[in-house]
């Protein structure tokens, strides 16, 4: 079924000229009658008058090399939730380890001093019971005064049976008594009475409550420091850093192409963006290696002095030198245009990191295997010109 009038269709919009595009990379991936002027830093038609008669490379090595590192936004801080992420598991176990054995420790420091604490309470303490049957048998006493006289025995005096005037009487009869003086005190029989000892003092218990409350501000005190050490050990691990190859790919196809024409020789630029998430730069020096191909040498590289700054990017150029002989040049032609194009890196450079008082180590690369044609080196989000190898649109 169709219609008898058709409905208007607003007009498109007009395509953008070759001046709307501000970037060199957006003029030249626009369309291939746009090319970008570096007389005027302008994009401009191919064949204008005000152009130019040749465009620029927009990706040259010179055009997209940073000259200063670039700070990555989104860091975060110290205790911030990226301390905790793209750490290696070596370095969380090692981390791990150590916070669990301090915390280990001094938890079964602190459990030996409270079970420390409970035994000398038990033996130094005043028990309730024996304090409580003291006083209901004889009475409230002078805890301080009977503190003085520890050990020693208390005469409390009794009345004897019957009535002090009985006890004349019994007397008169002439019926002594042992252990009685005829004096005052003659009418009373003082009997020994052992007084219960007083294992402890308020200031002893004092003290000791003092030390145990030490004990505890000790203990939590470490694990408040433990774990932040752990936050901040975390933060400062080693990280893996990330790097972008950003040289355009005709570099690869010149000297493919001149390996293809028997020309044994070719050396290009490799411009490479590196990110280091670390907490501390890292100084480069004297970095060499070599390109293997099935087991025969065919190239070497230079890697230039240069400072990695900490979480940035920094852009290194590094020099490709390829010497094949004309059967090994024949084989990397083929193998590039199959798509399975792979060297074998060995190299080692001289690092230097100033933030741990100058540390310096030769840092060594055995056995890299690289693959020319990998998908994954078409990621160029850490370039300054990331977009050199997106297809241009006709």
């Amino acid at each position: 079924m169709s219609c008898v009038i058709g409905a208007s269709c607003s007009e498109p919009p007009p395509a953008p000229s070759c001046s709307d595009h501000k970037s060199c990379a957006e003029c030249s991936s626009s369309s291939w009658g746009c090319h970008w002027c570096a007389s005027d830093e302008a994009c401009h038609a191919v064949g204008s008058l005000h152009g130019c008669a040749a465009g620029a490379d927009c990706y040259a090595i010179h055009r997209c090399q940073r000259l200063e590192p670039e700070p990555m936004e989104g860091t975060g801080g110290t205790f911030s939730k990226e301390s905790f992420e793209g750490v290696g598991i070596v370095s969380k176990s090692v981390l791990g380890v150590l916070m669990g054995l301090i915390l280990c420790c001094s938890t079964l420091c602190f459990a030996g001093v409270t079970l420390l604490k409970a035994a000398v309470d038990d033996l130094v303490g005043e028990p309730d019971d024996i304090a409580k049957e003291w006083h209901e048998q004889f009475g409230r006493v002078d805890k301080n005064a009977v503190e003085e006289v520890v050990g020693e025995e208390l005469e409390i005096p009794l009345l004897t049976n019957g009535s002090l005037e009985e006890l004349d009487a019994e007397q008169g009869r002439g019926k002594s008594r042992s252990g009685l003086v005829p004096d005052d005190e003659a009418s009373h029989s003082r009997r020994r009475v052992p007084i219960p000892t007083l294992r402890s003092s308020p200031q002893r218990d004092s003290n000791l409550q003092r030390m145990y409350c030490g004990c505890q501000l000790c203990y939590l005190f470490t694990i408040i420091t433990t774990i932040i050490l752990f936050v901040v050990g975390m933060s400062y691990a080693p990280r893996e850093p990330q790097y972008n190859v950003c040289t355009n790919e005709l570099a690869w196809k010149s000297i493919v192409e001149g390996m293809a024409s028997l020309k044994m020789s070719a050396s290009f630029d490799l411009l490479i963006s590196v990110y280091n998430p670390n907490r501390f730069e890292v100084d480069l020096s004297n970095g060499h290696g070599q390109f293997h191909h099935d087991d025969q040498y065919v190239g070497s590289f230079d890697i230039p002095e240069g400072r990695i700054t900490e979480k940035a990017i920094s852009d290194i150029v590094v020099k490709v030198t390829f010497t094949p002989d004309k059967w090994a040049a024949l084989s990397l032609t083929s193998e590039y245009y199959q798509g399975n194009l792979k060297f074998v890196l060995n190299g080692h450079a001289h690092v230097t990191i100033p933030a741990l008082g100058n540390y310096q180590f030769d840092a060594k690369f055995d056995d890299i295997h690289v693959n020319v044609n990998d998908p994954s080196l078409d990621d160029t989000h850490l370039c300054a010109c990331p977009g050199w190898k997106k297809p241009i649109r006709i």
